[in-house]
């Protein structure tokens, strides 16, 4: 391809122009190279003036100290306190005694007593009243300055003196002093010019303002000057060698480029004119060498700046990364979530895609890591970043947008395949050795899901909040684990968001307002002795919220723990006002994380002095105990060893096995309702089971309590199951 005719002009041309855009290039550098100069120099004196700043203000705070022990030594002074006692010889003390002694200083030019209401203990004579620098009265006992007409600037300072045989003032005394010559002719300054200090103002200024009237000037940097200097120097020289060296390379390029290219063009057009003709090469000596080893140069310069920009390239990659990788777990973090989400929001937009979110949370997690610890807890977050990361395709990676949870965008899957990815990585959190690390319990995980329909009518910005639905219905779900978002979770949820409920139970929680404790008698069978259950109401304007709304908040809010604990406060006040009947008892209910948490044994400590005239009976679900056996074990056996009944609350509904129950630390099995309502169906199958298991639990040393005896036939059911005792529902 040839070049344009205007771009054809002679190398001569090309080295003219070159060298006037170096030359002008140098030129721009030697601009900046002074412009940071002065930065540099600006830089120097602004740390020279903070240096100066710095010095006067420790100055400053140590003349003020310095001068404060000095008053507090003279209201120390015998003598001192003698002229509280026999004023009649002030005068002479203070103008022969008090000079002659050792607690005034030379830089003093005035000393009076004050008596306790702040007046001179003897006024001054008026002779002295021209050279009289301290107040007839104190208005304040702050250090002060006081500019006078001659422009002189006095620190007037007042101690307070105690009395010897008690602690009560007695007087002042005051200490004038012309502060200016005190710091120039006492004090030594390295970074700031003495000539330069000077205090300005009128009246009187507290001390502690005294920066605002005060003008100095740092000690003069000779270094700084002469790096100035030899910076300017240096620039000037440069120019001057930058035009040396440009004649020396027109020289140089005359003899080495330019006059051998034209001996060789003259040669070639002597060819080209005269083809048929010989003649003799050039004489001339170049001093150039070959053309190929300046293309084997060209070559190696070329080679080596490839390589240096491929590992500058490689390190701006790195960086990038990281600042998008979580430092614990080396996933990614939620700014390289962010980022990606906003991404593929802006491709649906534009092409609208199937898309799917997946949202991952710990149960517990908060409890786990209060019980073990942070470091543990690191150690499972990494854990399951890990589990979650190696479970998903390559093309989905995993990312870390909160303490334990984690997200992942899915694309092009269909629901089915999305539900099997994460029933997937399910199974390898449940299968992950967490034991390793220090946790004894079994770690549960929730999983919800959210997509654009196959129709692509769902709001993929809707995505993530509904994903957070669908997890939070995991976490309420003892089996389905994996939600996948539906609209009947919008209205489950409106509750929470639209109406006063929230703040009702919200605020009954924190505060205990509205609370209304119901005790549900359980009777026994037997004895027709009862103790009762303890079930929470919140009483609002428009009526009662009952248990249903109380836990949807609860376990939304993550509240379990401060509702167990306004519960556990309620029923301790009705014992100590006689509200529950002597010789019967009361049972709690407590969440798993309230299980799990260290202070869980001192929660029941008040409740000691009862164990004598009732019956306490502590209520645990069997899946908190299952899921965190070895802590609960040893929880629950320390408050059974005070006397504490504890019972196994809806057996039946959970794992229902009778070798977990037999490593429990229970006193009584509470059958779901769900169990005794089969007491009634006509399977005889189901029937012969949950009597067999009754008789079991009795034999085996277990109170059976049966939950949800409405009727006498039911009544009649649980007699012949072999039920202890039963629980009656009422209507509140």
């Amino acid at each position: 391809m040839k070049a344009p005719i205007f771009f054809r002009k002679s190398i001569r041309f090309y080295f003219a122009f070159f060298l006037i855009f170096g030359v002008t290039l140098l030129l721009v550098v030697n601009l900046a190279l002074y412009n940071q100069g002065l930065n540099i120099r600006e830089t120097v004196q602004k740390q020279s003036i903070l240096q100066a700043e710095n010095e006067l203000l420790k100055t400053l705070s140590v003349s003020l100290n310095q001068l404060q022990k000095e008053a507090s030594s003279l209201a120390e002074w015998d003598e001192v306190h003698q002229q509280f006692h026999d004023p009649s010889y002030y005068f002479f003390w203070h103008d022969e005694r008090l000079k002659e002694s050792g607690f005034f200083k030379p830089y003093y030019d005035d000393l009076e007593l004050y008596k306790t209401n702040k007046k001179l203990l003897t006024p001054a004579s008026p002779d002295a009243k021209q050279h009289f620098f301290l107040p007839d009265e104190i208005k304040s006992t702050q250090p002060t300055l006081v500019f006078t007409k001659n422009f002189e600037v006095h620190l007037n300072i007042f101690q307070e003196i105690k009395s010897r045989d008690s602690e009560n003032t007695i007087g002042y005394v005051g200490i004038s002093l012309d502060f200016l010559s005190y710091l120039l002719n006492t004090k030594t300054f390295y970074y700031l010019d003495k000539s330069s200090i000077n205090l300005y103002g009128s009246g009187s200024v507290p001390y502690s303002e005294i920066m605002q009237h005060i003008h100095f000037k740092p000690v003069s940097n000779p270094v700084n000057d002469y790096l100035w200097q030899l910076i300017q120097d240096f620039i000037i020289e440069l120019i001057i060698i930058m035009l040396i060296v440009s004649l020396i390379l027109t020289f140089f390029f005359n003899i080495t480029i330019y006059q051998p290219l034209q001996i060789i063009s003259s040669y070639l057009l002597r060819l080209k004119n005269s083809p048929k003709k010989t003649h003799p090469l050039p004489k001339e000596t170049f001093l150039l060498s070959e053309l190929d080893e300046l293309k084997n140069s060209l070559h190696d310069y070329h080679r080596d700046l490839f390589k240096v920009q491929n590992e500058l390239d490689k390190q701006n990659q790195a960086v990038w990364d990281q600042a998008r990788r979580d430092v614990l777990t080396n996933i990614y973090n939620r700014r390289a979530f962010d980022e990606a989400w906003n991404e593929t929001v802006s491709q649906h937009e534009k092409t609208p895609s199937l898309t799917a979110f997946m949202l991952f949370d710990c149960d517990f997690f908060k409890a786990l890591n209060d019980t073990y610890g942070h470091e543990v807890g690191d150690e499972v977050i990494k854990l399951t970043a890990a589990t979650i990361q190696q479970s998903l395709p390559l093309d989905c990676p995993a990312y870390r947008i909160g303490g334990d949870e984690f997200a992942v965008i899915l694309k092009e899957r269909t629901p089915e395949e999305t539900i099997n990815i994460a029933q997937h990585c399910l199974i390898a959190l449940n299968e992950a050795p967490y034991n390793r690390v220090g946790v004894k319990e079994t770690l549960t995980f929730s999983v919800g899901i959210s997509s654009t329909l196959e129709d692509l009518t769902n709001e993929i910005t809707n995505l993530p909040r509904q994903a957070d639905m669908a997890m939070y219905k995991a976490k309420q779900s003892l089996n389905e684990k994996v939600q996948c978002y539906h609209h009947s979770l919008d209205y489950e949820s409106l509750s929470l968001v639209s109406n006063n409920i929230v703040n009702t139970v919200v605020n009954a929680i924190h505060n205990g307002s509205g609370i209304q404790m119901h005790y549900q008698p359980i009777k026994s069978i037997n004895s027709q002795k009862v103790y009762y259950e303890s079930l929470i109401r919140i009483k609002q304007d428009e009526g009662i919220i009952y248990p249903n709304d109380i836990f949807a908040v609860v376990n939304r809010r993550r509240l379990e723990v401060e509702l167990d604990q306004q519960v556990i406060t309620c029923v301790l006040h009705a014992l100590q006002n006689n509200e529950i009947p002597k010789d019967t008892g009361v049972s709690i209910n407590v969440s798993g994380k309230t299980l799990l948490q260290a202070n869980f044994c001192e929660l029941f400590t008040p409740f000691i002095p009862f164990l004598e005239k009732y019956k306490i009976v502590i209520e645990v679900t069997e899946n908190s105990l299952i899921d965190h056996m070895d802590y609960a074990q040893k929880a629950l056996n320390s408050l059974r060893k005070e006397g504490f009944l504890i019972a196994l609350d809806d057996f039946g509904s959970g794992y229902s096995s009778i070798r977990y129950l037999a490593h429990m630390p229970v006193d009584i099995v509470k059958y779901d309702m769900s169990m005794t309502n089969s007491l009634m169906g006509k399977d005889v199958r189901t029937h012969n089971i949950l009597k067999t298991t009754a008789e079991m639990i009795i034999e085996s040393g277990y109170d059976l309590v049966m939950e949800g005896v409405e009727t006498e036939e039911m009544l009649e059911a649980v007699r012949e199951a072999g039920g202890n005792s039963y629980s009656r529902l009422f209507n509140w």
